[in-house]
């Protein structure tokens, strides 16, 4: 029998492990910011990660080898504790909450079907932890950095839009905090560990057993998950932070994932769609001349942060749209998306379809257009218009490339198209300033003021045709954290406690969106031929969380509260009299599209006129629910006592699925 030995490791071994641990503890100084509390060190952080980061580096360059069988038990008891040492690992890098029994559960068979099944394939404890440890590290820390960017948790339908989070997010902005710094370390301490496992095999018997038994697990622990009622858990919460807090990541994903096809609706049937359309009838047609050009702005990320709570800067940040909303049709826009997730604004306004009858957390564009769409593009070709889609940036992002044409779009003029550069999208790497010297730049992208010039080259190079223009801004977009020289943050928050530099660089850029919002309309009030220009927000972005506390400390203690998370401004100008209504309240994007049609004299099917119908008494929906006309919440749901919802919803499956 050996003795049990403690020494350094071999050369080789050692000098991985010394790089290894010096590879996590540079993460730690890069991220430096993370052991601050205000201006000052915080003690008590800096402490817990040397703790842990101490133990992992003990485990990554010393040699331990136990005495047998204290060897063999202690391996076996890792083994069958591994799923719990990674849960709970995965809790300190998530920051989350002891869960409840049931939830606790749940979530450690997720980590046991990894650690069982590679078992299962290899007899090995060693690679069969190992696999577990880094795959979970791997889904938690993406979870996290998600987090952190977006201000919303990782969930499955982010997988289909790798290429476009990739394409507008440098590494540089990546952070981490402590949690996810802690959890680096303990993972590390956990994987230290488990190299050191071993469990020998005497007879061939035994291995095979052990491989046996193990893939039952993995079939049964399998079956488990599958019967879980996912449909029981909640992920129609605001906040999908804390639903991931109270569910857990791993159960979390799971269950969004399961939750995210589009279903037959509960009663549908496509003669329940027919016998409710014949309450309506088509408008009658008017002549071509009567209707104005159409322009569409989708300003990235463009909202007023005083929708939350007030607060003073040292210069205005939107004044001209303050201004222009004082004679023009206007309100707020409530949106289904936080800090990214585009696509879906740009959905339910193009559609008129509602994010309330798709799928929890999914992505329209990723997953559910899959052939011809009809939309505004295809409707207003029908009354002689010419339908181009514009963005200033790649055109494979979410898919419009494809979107577009389904959509009945006749053109799409892209990033690649603003330049003389060949710069076809690539790789990640080639998002920055990637169009060449011959755009103007804002940090690193597209300027609002350069787009803007590219849509006003089409409409005096429209020829005798009506124009509908549908532009996606992206100058905007985050991270707020851009150190360049041709770029300073020149509004700044005032009489507040803390420092918060992305807050200030993103008003800065609402300064400068409101300035080439200006250029744009100016332009056109010299312009005879009528033009209607609709301009709105897609979502709002994710400054410091600390920023909103300052504003806004009590906004998630009610539901209105909470939803001005979700708010963008709208305006509705032209440059001839439309008259109407100046405030137009709380709107959603999905009635914000026929409205366009309506301020545009452009004749209503009875589709647009069966949804603009709702609006009379459900003034604004998301994906969460909608307000009814007291300005009261409701949840969404399955079915409702409301026929014109159900219906609505009907008509939503069948516009996607024809069937």
């Amino acid at each position: 029998m050996k003795d049990t030995t403690v020494k350094f490791k071999s050369k080789g071994r050692l000098a991985v492990g010394i790089a290894a641990a010096l590879l996590v503890l540079a993460l730690a100084i890069v991220n430096r910011s993370a052991f601050m509390k205000g201006e000052s060190v915080d003690p008590e952080a800096v402490v817990k990660f040397i703790s842990v980061y101490a133990l992992g580096t003990a485990l990554l360059v010393l040699d331990i080898k136990l005495s047998e069988p204290l060897g063999s038990i202690a391996s076996g008891l890792v083994f069958l504790t591994g799923s719990v040492l990674c849960f709970e690992t995965v809790r300190t890098l998530v920051s989350a909450p002891v869960y409840t029994s049931d939830i606790y559960f749940d979530n450690i068979i997720f980590y046991a079907v990894v650690q069982l099944a590679v078992f299962a394939l290899t007899q090995s404890v060693r690679v069969s932890l190992i696999t577990e440890i880094l795959l979970s590290y791997a889904l938690h820390t993406a979870n996290q950095l998600v987090l952190l960017l977006r201000g919303t948790p990782l969930v499955p339908t982010d997988l289909y839009a790798i290429d476009t989070a990739m394409a507008v997010t440098n590494v540089r902005e990546w952070r981490f905090d402590l949690p996810l710094l802690l959890g680096t370390a303990a993972f590390m301490a956990l994987a230290a560990l488990s190299f050191k496992l071993k469990i020998s095999y005497k007879r061939v018997w035994m291995r095979i057993t052990a491989a046996l038994v193990s893939a039952a697990l993995t079939v049964g622990l399998c079956v488990y998950i599958y019967q879980i009622d996912y449909k029981s858990y909640s992920t129609s919460t605001f906040d999908t932070e804390s639903t991931n807090n109270v569910n857990g990541v791993a159960l979390s994903f799971y269950i969004n994932a399961r939750k995210m096809k589009l279903e037959k609706p509960v009663g549908y049937s496509v003669e329940a769609i027919e016998s409710f359309l014949e309450n309506y009838e088509d408008d009658p047609e008017n002549p071509t001349e009567d209707m104005p050009n159409i322009i569409v702005i989708m300003n990235e990320s463009f909202s007023d942060l005083s929708y939350m709570g007030r607060f003073k800067t040292n210069t205005p940040y939107m004044p001209y749209y303050n201004e222009l909303i004082k004679d023009y049709p206007h309100g707020r826009l409530l949106v289904s998306v936080l800090g990214g997730g585009t696509c879906n604004t740009e959905f339910e306004f193009l559609t008129s379809l509602s994010m309330m009858n798709m799928p929890n957390s999914c992505y329209a564009y990723m997953q559910h257009i899959k052939g011809e769409v009809p939309s505004l593009a295809s409707y207003l070709k029908g009354y002689g218009y010419r339908s181009l889609a514009m963005h200033p940036f790649y055109e494979v992002c979410w898919k419009r490339n494809s979107v577009y044409k389904f959509m009945g779009f006749d053109d799409f003029i892209s990033g690649e198209d603003m330049t003389t550069q060949k710069t076809i999208y690539q790789s990640a790497d080639r998002w920055e300033k990637g169009f060449g010297d011959d755009v103007e730049y804002v940090r690193t992208l597209i300027s609002d003021s350069f787009f803007y010039d590219r849509v006003i080259e089409q409409f005096e190079n429209k020829g005798d045709s009506k124009l509908f223009i549908f532009g996606v801004t992206v100058q905007n977009h985050s991270g707020y954290e851009y150190s360049g020289d041709d770029f300073t943050a020149d509004v700044h928050v005032e009489k507040v406690n803390g420092y918060f530099p992305r807050t200030e660089q993103y008003l800065s850029l609402m300064k400068k969106s409101d300035e080439a919002l200006k250029e744009l309309i100016e332009y056109f009030e010299k312009v005879d031929e009528k033009t209607l220009i609709v301009f709105f927000g897609d979502h709002q972005p994710n400054v410091e969380i600390g920023f909103l506390n300052e504003i806004a400390p009590n906004r998630n203690i009610t539901v209105n509260g909470f939803l001005t998370r979700y708010e963008t401004p709208f305006v509705i100008w032209a440059n001839y009299d439309i008259g109407g209504k100046k405030d137009l309240g709380i709107v959603s994007p999905n009635f914000l599209g026929i409205k366009t049609l309506e301020y545009a004299n452009v004749p209503l099917s009875k589709e647009y006129k069966m949804i603009l119908d709702m609006q009379d008494t459900y003034p604004a929906m998301n994906t969460w629910g909608y307000f009814d006309r007291f300005n009261c919440w409701n949840e969404r749901k399955d079915s409702y006592s409301d026929e014109a919802i159900n219906i609505y919803n009907f008509y939503t499956y069948y516009t996607l699925t024809k069937r």
